[in-house]
Formats: C-alpha cells, structure tokens, sequence
C-alpha cells in the first residue's frame, strides 16, 4: 500500500498543473482575458500595452490598488502576478503559491499540486521506515545465517560490500528526505512557501486566510 501510494503522489506531483498562470500571448491567443479576469479577480493583462522597459513597464500597467497589495509586473510572461507566485527560471513560467521548482518530481511545486509533493514525502517516509529496518534484518541473518546452499555474505566479501553500500545510501537517502519532510511540516506550520522563506520575506497580513497545505487548489488556468 505504501508504495502504490508513493507512486500515485509521485505520479500526481509530476503530471498535475502547479498553478501556472498564462502568459500573455497564450491569453491572447485564446481569448481567456475575461474568464482569468473572474477567476484571479483581476485582469492580468493589466493596464494598456507593455513597452518593454522594466521601469516604465512596471509602474505604467499594473494598478495602484494592485501594486499596494504586493501585485507584481512579469517582464517575462507580461502579465500582472499575485504576491505569492513567482516566476519559474526553470519551467519558465509564474506559478501561484510558488514553492519551488523540485528535481525529483520534475515540475513546479505550487499552489495546485503542494498537497500531492507532501503526500509524495510523506509515503516515502514511511515507506523507508518499513522497508529499512526489514533490509537491515535480512542482512544481519544472511550474514550470520548460512543460505539454502550452505552460503552466507560472510563468504562472498563483493556481495556483502556491494549490499552495505547500497544499505547505507538507502539510509542517506531517507535521512537526507527525513529532514526535507521535518523542513516543510515548519513551512507549513508558518504559512510560508519554500522561497517565502529562503528570501526571508515577512508574512503576509490575513496568511492565515491562505494555509499553504489545506488551502483549495483553485481552478486550472488554461487547458
């Protein structure tokens, strides 16, 4: 069960949409300006036409009401963002709640798949605190133990080199995930995204309102 449930995480975390927000020319292209519009509660598209200069470009479309609120100019994507998303270097993309952009997974972690990243650390988790201990069980009788052929890895030392290796890197591994599971139960504890925290930006007023773990996913952006 807990490997069926750490794939189905790993699967969902990988191929589900993290929140990404269309660029301009997607909104364009598709003419979604009214229904982003509904949905985000703002138009971000934001005011008029970009011009391509960063100065001019960030105070000229976004708001007033908006930039006070902590809304942002993407340059990249020309669309206004909300406080908490961020631009992806690596998707090249603004995602909502942007957490980070997660190797493993091989995707942004976001509003809309957070849930599903910490299902994911939390089965392995406790997929290595079973799996561990049943290893180093086997090990410790097949090395004291003779085989069905009257063998153990006492007698086959590149066997039994290889088997502890392997064992201790398996260990690494789930220590190493251990406390990158232990780092977001705090995350989550402050309301605060992985980026929130690295660049040490103060909470929000009103985060409680917008838990990152049990917040709704929200609606997907584009198709």
């Amino acid at each position: 069960i807990l490997f069926i449930s750490t794939v189905t995480f790993l699967l969902l975390a990988c191929c589900s949409d993290p929140g990404i927000i269309p660029r301009r020319n997607v909104i364009l292209a598709t003419d979604s300006a009214a229904y982003l519009t509904e949905v985000l509660g703002y138009n971000p598209l934001g005011q008029g036409n970009p011009v391509h200069k960063r100065g001019v470009d960030c105070e000229r479309m976004v708001p007033v009401e908006l930039a006070r609120k902590g809304y942002v100019w993407c340059h990249t994507c020309e669309i206004i963002r909300p406080p908490r998303a961020s631009h992806c270097a690596e998707c090249d993309n603004c995602v909502l709640r942007f957490d980070h952009h997660c190797p493993f997974v091989n995707n942004c972690v976001g509003q809309r798949n957070y849930h599903f990243f910490i299902g994911f650390t939390t089965s392995v988790c406790c997929l290595a605190i079973v799996v561990l201990p049943s290893l180093g069980w086997f090990f410790l009788n097949a090395t004291t133990d003779g085989s069905s052929s009257g063998t153990s890895l006492d007698s086959l030392p590149v066997v039994r080199g290889a088997a502890i290796a392997l064992a201790g890197l398996a260990a690494l591994a789930a220590c190493l995930l251990g406390g990158l599971w232990l780092y977001h139960l705090f995350l989550i504890s402050q309301g605060k995204t992985t980026k929130e925290h690295l660049k040490g930006r103060k909470p929000m007023d009103g985060i409680s309102d917008e838990p990152t773990l049990c917040a709704p996913r929200g609606p997907q952006l584009f198709d």
